[in-house]
């Protein structure tokens, strides 16, 4: 992914002041050398920053105080991006965003208002990386955790090497240290070197939940077929109820199979009685008399629903009028017109229109006015008095329901007298009620039934997912991935002991290629007794730096053999050097130059300089390196591929002087 640095820019507070612009080269090393002081190892923090992180690191004073906005030009493939962010307040970080993009974008002068938010800038940037837009586990809740979707934001750990990372012997990745960054690392390593693509993350992920959802379906399948047994029995049992209720004609027992049992059964349903079938003649008066109450009460039960329909209807008619009369009337009475001009009229000879006294027709003309206002507002008058038709069949509506709730209460007494009078009525009721109740369990049976003795749909979502399952594994193929990253794993590691050959570390270290773990996010170097060990395990701190820029090197030479890689074309390096002197400008007299330092420091500073060079001229420019130090051009000078970008020395900083110095 193309996604390297063409501008640095801070925005001053006062606007007297021009923004400082930093210009860097694509494809180079970039240097900014100077003095200490003089805001190199802000370049980091502030770049970070301006790339939507959650915290800030920027130095505190001069570098915050004197400053209103940060921001960097990135050149992609296909565009450049403005992203610039206001500074932060106190120890909260800012949520506001100037953005911009285009073929080219312009630098402005002064930035007023925000467009962009924190979030926002967040999924710009990962779209443009092109993560996956999902967890490792599928689950929305993961937002926090280690398996949480990969953002632009993890992959910092893969371009920034400040002061305390470079040469640091127990970690290697930029803000590791916290065991959040590092397991969401480690965890989605696979994918960023390109051993898991998003096919296979997005197969992963489905194979969680078929996998779930066939446990489920298996514990709920055998648990249908431990009972299969007693259920059988109790169809049996509700088939001869149905019998006994006279809804079944047909004859079943013990040697009927499970299919002719369900086929008797789903005959029930055809044509379900609306009361039993039993004959006997001493309740058939009874059946008849509740049979035609129930009727009578059906009907009853339709024409109360329909008259509280029309009173509800009534009821907002008026009140839709009511509101229109209201504020008609509100109208008529807020304006007067007609009585106003009268009263202006008659209190005066001179024409209230203009008030000249020369009008001899000006009353007659004003009448007409007057007496149009009038029918204006008689008309308002009379909208705003709700017709009393509304009340009286409101009235006659209410009066007519209360009648039919009467007439339903009276048929239910009849009900209930007779229920209580005939105690055979009261048998059939009862059987009618166990009858319906039977039918729903009848019902719940065939269902199970049907599960068990076709399978149903049970069966054959088990058998969908069993088949997604295995073609689900057939694309994640777990071994192959595996293979992909030891592949993946092997480059690195030939890689950095090809990086190893022109730095400054001890020969043995350059004659065996050196172990790199994505389980520890650690290297392990074979010692002479033929065991590994890990880099913290290795003395020299001269050794530290060494392996951290070859295994920089060597990741960033892979991330370019990938068809997509979505870690950007980058890596900054604040002080390299720190682990051999802090002044290499051997003609300075000054007090910082310690005159103990020989050769041997220079040649081992301008092996870093010469290999990060050597692998971007070799890459043809596929990234981008940036080094803050504060080796000047003596050390590389004339190295291929290194670019001076700015020297920082004699009152030349970051944060220009004159920004402050009237303070």
């Amino acid at each position: 992914m193309l996604f390297q640095f063409q501008k640095l820019i801070i925005w001053p507070k006062s606007k007297e002041f021009a923004p400082k612009i930093v210009h860097f080269e694509l494809g180079k090393v970039n240097v900014i050398t100077g003095a200490s002081r003089t805001g190199k190892s802000a370049i980091i923090p502030i770049i970070d920053y301006c790339l939507a992180a959650s915290d800030c690191f920027i130095p505190i004073d001069v570098i915050r105080d004197y400053v209103s906005w940060y921001g960097v030009v990135i050149q992609t493939e296909s565009e450049q991006i403005l992203i610039a962010r206001r500074v932060p307040i106190g120890s909260k970080v800012s949520n506001d965003f100037y953005f911009s993009r285009g073929s080219i974008v312009s630098i402005p002068p002064v930035i007023d208002e925000p467009n962009e938010k924190l979030d926002g800038v967040k999924n710009i940037l990962n779209c443009i990386a092109s993560v996956p837009y999902f967890s490792l586990t599928g689950s929305e809740d993961d937002k926090e955790s280690y398996q949480a979707r990969l953002g632009f934001r993890d992959l910092m750990a893969l371009v920034f090497q400040n002061q305390d990372i470079v040469a640091n012997q127990n970690i290697l990745f930029y803000k590791t240290h916290a065991h959040e960054h590092r397991e969401r690392l480690r965890n989605w390593f696979p994918f960023i070197l390109g051993a898991e693509d998003v096919d296979v993350l997005s197969a992963r992920q489905r194979i969680q939940f078929v996998e779930k959802r066939l446990n489920l379906l298996r514990k709920e399948y055998e648990k249908i077929k431990n009972v299969s047994a007693s259920w059988m029995a109790n169809m049996l049992g509700h088939l001869k109820v149905a019998n006994e209720y006279g809804i079944l004609r047909a004859e079943v027992s013990d040697e009927t199979s499970s299919d002719e049992l369900l086929a008797v059964a789903k005959r029930i349903f055809d044509n379900i009685p609306e009361y039993s079938m039993t004959q006997l003649e001493n309740i058939e008066l009874a059946n008849r008399e509740i049979a035609e109450l129930e009727i009578l009460e059906d009907q009853i039960s339709v024409q109360i629903g329909q008259t509280k329909k029309r009173l509800n209807d009534v009821k907002r008619l008026k009140s839709g009028f009511v509101q229109y009369g209201n504020s008609q009337r509100k109208r008529a009475e807020r304006l007067h017109i007609s009585q106003w001009l009268e009263n202006v009229t008659s209190e005066s000879f001179a024409c209230p229109s203009c008030g000249s006294s020369e009008h001899p027709k000006s009353t007659l003309e004003m009448s007409k006015v007057i007496a149009a206002f009038k029918k204006y507002e008689d008309q308002s008058r009379k909208l705003a008095e709700v017709p009393t038709s509304f009340s009286r069949e409101e009235e006659r509506i209410k009066l007519e329901l209360q009648k039919l709730i009467d007439e339903k209460e009276k048929l239910q007494k009849r009900f209930d007298l007779l229920v209580a009078r005939d105690k055979n009525a009261q048998e059939e009721f009862q059987r009618r009620k166990n009858m319906f109740l039977f039918l729903g369990h009848l019902k719940a049976s065939i269902e199970t039934f049907e599960k068990l003795v076709d399978g149903g749909d049970l069966h054959k979502e088990i058998s969908d997912l069993e088949e997604e399952y295995f073609e689900l594994l057939k694309t994640v193929d777990r071994e192959f991935v595996q293979r992909r990253l030891e592949t993946a794993i092997n480059l690195i590691s030939k890689g950095i002991l090809k990086h190893l050959q022109t730095l400054d570390v001890e020969d043995k270290y350059k004659k065996v290629a050196p172990k790199f773990s994505i389980k520890d996010l650690n290297i392990s170097i074979l010692s002479n007794d033929n065991n590994w060990h890990f880099l913290a395990e290795v003395g020299s701190a001269s050794n530290w730096v060494s392996f951290h820029i070859a295994l920089m090197c060597s990741l960033h030479d892979y991330f370019q053999t990938l068809e997509s890689s979505c870690v950007p074309s980058f890596v900054i390096f604040d002080q390299p050097s720190q682990v051999y002197f802090p002044k290499l400008k051997r003609n300075d007299t000054s007090s910082e130059y310690d005159p103990k330092y020989d050769d041997e420091d220079v040649i081992a500073v301008k092996s870093i300089f010469k290999t990060l060079a050597n692998a971007i001229v070799e890459s043809e420019g596929a990234w981008q390196c940036i080094i803050l130090d504060h080796a000047d051009s003596e050390i590389y000078g004339d190295i291929e591929g290194v670019h001076e970008v700015v020297e920082w020395r004699n009152g030349n900083k970051l944060i220009p002087e004159e920004w402050y110095s009237s303070d």
